[in-house]
């Protein structure tokens, strides 16, 4: 049986072409369900969860064409999600948490989309991992056209709606709303574009990634002007950390620095070129005044970030008292959770992800859950670094985004869960086989030979 990171031959079996279809249907989902949730209120409820039913289809299909993977994080996945089952029924027995409904969604919060990371391996190939990456470049401009939009509004206008009714977007600053795209929220804009960084450095630098220029340069200034006028410190971080990572292979891979330097100073340019207009200024000191008010908030700059961070791993360990033997309820600190017990979605547990999910199962299933998704995130760094040590950069870049989603995400937002799988999934499929590098390579110097000879 063959382990998750072996060379797949991806022949044309209709079954896992509808396989394919069925993950593509997945991203169209992920990227439009919160604009449907925002402008048709009355289907914010249901769309919800629209992704699950899609999710579930996948696994039977990939199912029926053997591409649902038995290895031993999917062996170990098995093991916890009965886990959490067991203690879900034993929590509703002695009359903890919400009951079967708010366990039902914190166990489909938790479990339900994660053997994404596996199947999408499965089935895409590292051509088809472009062609979506292609259609993130291609969305990037009108979704950057609409965020700009959206910071120029007033927040109670119709185009900054939040999902209910009587909700607005997030402020930021000065009046000024966070800018979520097509969003729900502007989480959502964030994982984007940090996709859509990832994408377009690699296109920059690799010759034959087949993206245009046409569309790479407006997909790279639609990237640079997002960053103020979204209003989000995790959208500017997270789109940093792909550039980091980019330099960082760079040092490791000499033959590639030229056009990644290249690629860095050419965004630098493109950032003091825009500072230089009047609107992308007065973003700019909205942003920074945004900024500095939240590290104020958290004793500065360096402890801001930094504690911020280290908040997240550390706080569970203060609250295990609180958590009690077998938590206080699964599902009971998503928001969802919280609506159907109080009526409002708030955070009746915890904020952050490792203490939610302590505080509701308990530090046993708690912790095992969390060294779960670590583990996930050393396997998916490991292989990218792999990759990397091949020369291949688009499985690096996309691990960066992958790994900080897997080990901190906040997976009770539907649309940050659905960015942690589909990233993680591509990141892993676009590992290329040494066969599969050395037969594309082969190729390209053919081409390259041919049209050479042709205009001797």
């Amino acid at each position: 049986m063959r382990t998750p990171f072996e060379p797949l031959s991806f022949a044309d079996d209709p079954r896992v072409a509808t396989l394919r279809r069925l993950i593509w249907l997945y991203f169209w989902l992920l990227i439009f369900e919160g604009a449907l949730r925002k402008w048709l209120p009355s289907l914010s409820e249901p769309l919800l969860i629209v992704r699950d039913p899609v999710a579930l289809l996948i696994y039977v299909q990939a199912v029926r064409c053997r591409k649902f993977p038995l290895n031993a994080p999917m062996l170990a996945y098995f093991f916890l999600l009965i886990s959490f089952l067991l203690i879900s029924l034993f929590q509703i027995v002695l009359g903890i948490g919400g009951g079967p409904f708010v366990a039902a969604y914190g166990l489909r919060t938790n479990f339900l989309h994660l053997p994404l990371i596996f199947v999408i391996p499965e089935a895409f190939s590292f051509e088809e991992v472009l062609k979506l990456g292609r259609w993130i470049l291609i969305l990037s401009i009108p979704m950057a056209a609409l965020m700009v939009l959206q910071y120029s509004s007033p927040a109670g206008s119709w185009i900054n709606a939040g999902t209910s009714a009587d909700a607005d977007q997030l402020a930021f600053a000065m009046g000024k709303i966070r800018a979520a795209g097509t969003f729900s929220y502007v989480t959502g804009a964030a994982h984007f574009f940090v996709l859509a960084t990832a994408f377009a450095v690699y296109a920059v630098v690799e010759r034959y990634s087949g993206y245009s220029r046409w569309l790479l340069w407006p997909a790279l200034l639609s990237i640079l002007i997002v960053q103020p006028v979204s209003g989000s410190r995790t959208l500017v971080l997270g789109c940093g950390l792909v550039l980091a990572g980019a330099l960082i292979f760079a040092i490791f891979s000499p033959a590639h620095a030229p056009k990644i330097v290249s690629a860095l100073l050419f965004c630098l340019a493109g950032f003091v070129l825009l500072s230089t207009t009047g609107f992308f200024r007065e973003a700019k000191d909205v942003f920074m005044m945004r900024w500095n008010e939240a590290n104020t908030a958290w004793g500065g700059t360096e402890r801001g970030l930094a504690g911020r961070f280290l908040e997240i791993f550390l706080e569970p360990f203060g609250l295990l008292s609180q958590a009690g033997p077998i938590g206080k309820g699964v599902g009971l600190g998503t928001n969802a959770g919280a609506a159907l017990v109080t009526g409002s979605p708030v955070f009746l547990l915890a904020e952050n992800e490792w203490a939610r999910v302590v505080l509701e199962a308990g530090p046993l299933a708690g912790f095992s859950y969390l060294a779960y998704r670590v583990w996930l995130a050393v396997l998916v760094g490991v292989r990218a670094a792999w990759g990397a040590r091949q020369g291949q950069l688009l499985p690096w870049l996309l691990a960066w985004s992958a790994c900080l989603s897997l080990l901190t995400e906040q997976v009770s937002q539907p649309t940050d869960l659905g960015f942690m799988a589909l990233v993680s999934g591509l990141c892993l499929a676009a590992v290329s086989d040494p066969l599969r590098v050395a037969h594309r390579t082969k190729e390209r110097r053919t081409e390259t030979v041919v049209h050479s000879y042709a205009f001797d």
